[in-house]
């Protein structure tokens, strides 16, 4: 509660006691503290400072007024843009009074923007963090084709922007298809209508360049072609895409990630279209070019065989024929000595490996005057007495046959004497 400031026994208002100018502000400032404890006001920011304590100062108007404003560091570090004079904002918080010059304020507590503000945050935001990714840059971006055959269009079938396209493809290049597939441009579900538009076409792959565009509009109208998706469905087409949204002056993120940014729809078509002169031109500068090249080969070749007629070897062929039949045959002479050497050295290194081979084998072995034990029924090689106990029957194979012998005693290393 507040203490009230006049007598309410004096009609005329008058405070029989005087009070102090700090005691009266403190009391309006309760007034103001009970009466506002929490507004949402809505304005044009003006005189703004972010003060370097982090505490942001500012007034906030319309037509006919205005109030001065505080946002002290403590709220306004979570705010997700960064105000601005003549931004229309809006912002929650109390009355209240600035003692020291006595005038009264709103401690704002929230702030965002107000109407197409929103968007148009959204907007820088989205742009700022595609860009830093890289996805504007020119290095990512497909050459256009310079003489597409099959062009799609993606963009409502009712509007105008389809109505211009089509008409300069037809005049410009009658020889190009349009392929169109018509789509929401604005509105709920657009952008997810495009980005299927765009998947589509990908997925088919017949067609040479896309044309993703629409008329102009507000901010609103176009925003579809801001939205991230849009965006990176553009990024990941592996087919050329040029962007034409809007009228000349309007820019949209579909324009910078685009691999071609057309300012309107008809530029779009003049692009992909050379003109059916220009094309007649560069036809017949070709064929003068093909003519003179031919003629100039004939020449050439003409001059080749006037010299070659010339030579010895064209007035004389038997004679040159038998010079490369002699050559001919000293180089199979040549090639029949090599292959003979090369086998020789083989077959002596594949005798001096055999010889290797047939002194390492167990025959070879057992020849020596060695025999190979083996246990018995099972005639496994017997590498150890561990295998072996007395008693047991032991098989023993030598170079002319085989031995059955009884253990008699197992001697170990070390024990014999």
């Amino acid at each position: 509660m507040y203490t009230q400031l006049f007598d309410a026994d004096n009609s005329e208002g008058i405070s029989s006691k005087p009070i102090s100018v700090s005691a009266l502000t403190i009391q309006i400032k309760e007034v103001l503290r009970d009466s506002f404890p929490s507004v949402w006001v809505e304005g044009e920011i003006s005189n703004f400072i972010h003060h370097g304590s982090g505490h942001m100062y500012f007034t906030l108007k319309d037509e006919k007024a205005e109030i001065r404003c505080v946002m002290f560091r403590g709220y306004n570090q979570y705010l997700r843009f960064t105000p601005e004079n003549g931004m229309k904002v809006l912002v929650q918080g109390a009355v209240t009074v600035y003692e020291i010059r006595g005038t009264y304020q709103i401690m704002v507590q929230s702030m965002q923007p107000a109407g197409i503000g929103t968007l148009y945050i959204a907007f820088e935001a989205l742009k700022k963090r595609l860009a830093e990714e890289g996805l504007f840059g020119e290095d990512r971006k497909l050459p256009l084709p310079d003489y597409p055959f099959y062009v799609g269009v993606i963009t409502s079938g009712t509007g105008a922007a389809v109505q211009d396209i089509t008409n300069i493809l037809t005049r410009r290049a009658p020889h190009i298809e349009i392929i169109l597939r018509p789509t929401l441009v604005q509105g709920d579900g657009a952008a997810k209508d495009i980005v299927s538009a765009l998947q589509e076409f990908e997925a088919w792959g017949e067609v040479d360049v896309l044309i993703l565009g629409r008329g102009g509009g507000s901010l609103e109208d176009l925003w579809p072609f801001n939205e991230e998706q849009v965006a990176r469905a553009i990024t990941e087409c592996t087919i050329p895409i040029i962007s034409a949204v809007g009228h000349e002056t309007d820019y949209t993120i579909a324009d910078f990630v685009a691999d071609f940014r057309a300012p309107t729809p008809s530029a779009a078509a003049e692009i992909v279209s050379p003109a059916k002169q220009d094309l007649l031109s560069i036809l017949t500068e070709t064929e003068r070019r093909i003519g003179e090249s031919v003629k100039n080969l004939i020449e050439y070749w003409w001059q080749r065989l006037d010299g070659l007629t010339t030579r010895y070897g064209f007035q004389q062929p038997a004679i040159l024929l038998e010079q490369k039949k002699k050559r001919l045959t000293e180089l199979n002479d040549r090639i029949v000595q090599q292959i003979t050497y090369i086998l020789s050295l083989q077959l002596a290194k594949f005798q001096g490996l055999s010889r290797r081979l047939i002194a390492s084998s167990p025959k070879s072995i057992l020849n020596r005057g060695y025999s190979i034990a083996y246990t018995l029924p099972d005639e496994q090689i017997i590498n150890s007495v561990k295998k072996m106990s007395p008693g047991k029957e032991f098989g023993l194979c030598m170079t002319d046959g085989e031995l059955v012998a009884e253990t008699k005693r197992i001697i170990k290393i070390g024990q014999k004497k």
